[in-house]
């Protein structure tokens, strides 16, 4: 039966277990857990030096079936010191239940290799904290697949590309090439923060301060969790219709989408991920057209494999995207990699369209700076250039992404985060 909790048994559980917490580099030491007079449990430690702290809590052994809104010294960058506190009232996450055999973990991480998720506040708040990190999905309050990830609050995933060589592009033979996706080898030097989701209409109307529905789906209860769409790189993401002169290399223009996330959060690097990083993060490491090891097709098993997998024009026949994150994720936790909305990204070719890189060219980093800009993962909706893929290795161009029709009308974005994460 449930029932309220056992607090001395709770906090002697606690008292108990927390001796053995995680240590990390930066040193966490001295954990104690008590309970205070409003019977919030306390988690005290010390800290040697400057570093972002995660506390996980755990019942039995086993993550809490909800994950606990935890205050104070926690899930932040902590400032070296003793007696650093961090406060979890149980009763407000999980009301009426038994807590006894409860334990804490304290983990310490440098700013260069941080907890695998950031979460970033993205309504206008002058005051409080704008951003939280988590060890796991298992920390996250609400849980990675809560509409708050896809309304007020930006989730991000910490992708480890740090010095990873991969193919890039595909093979001759692979479902759907064309000779836009030369394969070649990437080296990325370092891991960066993608977003979990697409950016949604719900996100992108607190951030730029208007909405970009089409008229097809006004009505739809569920319309702030579709992905934006209908944005386009020069007069909405980076540039503005006053101000829409802008290329890879430049920063975005005042008053732009991304300039507005910048202002927002107080992240001063957010941005389009680069065709490189873009690619990389959507296969999580596999090598086929599908991220879970599979190919994609235009009929047969093949057409079924993306179907699964993407929001595309097979199973969007009514012409409107979905909300984000109804499909299952890629091995790294992303959503809608592949189809519903085509995706931004910073980078392009050259004025020729076909310039890319040579069948096995080695690059690192690779940036291309031009005015033209590449779409990424296929669509929900319409065909582009003649080819309907949701894959890996799809690309597709815009010529200056200030205006367009027909696919275009399906271009949204996702945005990604430098490490280490610097106002």
């Amino acid at each position: 039966m449930k029932h309220a909790f056992d607090y001395s048994s709770l906090c002697a559980a606690l008292g108990a277990l927390c001796a053995g917490a995680a240590f990390a580099t930066p040193t966490v030491s001295n954990v104690a857990v008590t309970q205070d007079a409003e019977k919030n449990v306390v988690i005290t430690y010390d800290l040697d030096e400057e570093a972002i702290v995660t506390v996980s809590l755990t019942v039995g052994g086993e993550p809490l079936p909800v994950p606990p809104t935890i205050a104070g010294d926690a899930n932040r960058l902590v400032a070296a010191g003793t007696g650093l506190k961090a406060v979890w009232n149980p009763n407000l996450d999980w009301p009426l239940q038994s807590a006894a055999n409860v334990s804490a973990t304290v983990r310490a991480w440098t700013k260069d290799v941080p907890p695998d998720y950031m979460v970033v506040k993205l309504f206008d708040d002058a005051a409080g904290r704008k951003r939280w990190y988590y060890a796991s999905t298992n920390d996250i309050p609400g849980g990675v697949t809560n509409r708050i990830y896809k309304s007020d609050y930006l989730l991000m995933r910490r992708i480890p590309a740090k010095n990873v060589r991969h193919r890039q592009g595909s093979p001759s033979d692979a479902p759907f090439h064309t000779d836009l996706e030369a394969a070649h080898y990437v080296t990325l030097t370092k891991d960066y923060y993608m977003g979990v989701y697409e950016i949604t209409e719900r996100q992108n109307a607190l951030v730029a301060g208007t909405r970009k529905e089409t008229p097809t789906w006004l009505t739809d209860a569920d319309k702030d969790y579709y992905p934006v769409v209908g944005v386009f790189y020069k007069n909405d993401i980076r540039g503005t219709s006053q101000n829409y002169t802008v290329t890879a290399t430049d920063e975005p223009k005042s008053g732009s989408t991304i300039d507005r996330l910048r202002t927002r959060t107080g992240i001063s690097g957010l941005d389009l991920p680069t065709e490189a990083q873009w690619e990389y993060a959507c296969r999580a490491g596999t090598s086929t057209t599908l991220y879970d090891g599979t190919e994609a097709g235009s009929s047969g098993q093949g057409l079924e494999n993306m179907k699964r997998l993407a929001w595309c024009k097979w199973n969007c026949t009514d012409g409107k995207p979905r909300e984000v994150g109804l499909k299952p994720a890629n091995p790294w936790g992303l959503y809608d990699m592949l189809g519903n909305a085509l995706e931004w990204t910073l980078d392009g070719p050259s004025a020729n369209k076909t310039a890319y890189y040579s069948e096995g060219q080695e690059v690192v980093d690779p940036v291309l700076p031009s005015a033209r800009y590449y779409l990424r993962g296929g669509c929900y909706k319409q065909t582009v250039h003649g080819n309907s893929a949701c894959t890996a290795s799809f690309r597709s161009d815009d010529w200056g992404g200030t205006s367009g029709g027909g696919p275009f009308l399906c271009s949204g974005f996702r945005v990604v985060c430098p490490i280490p994460v610097e106002p």
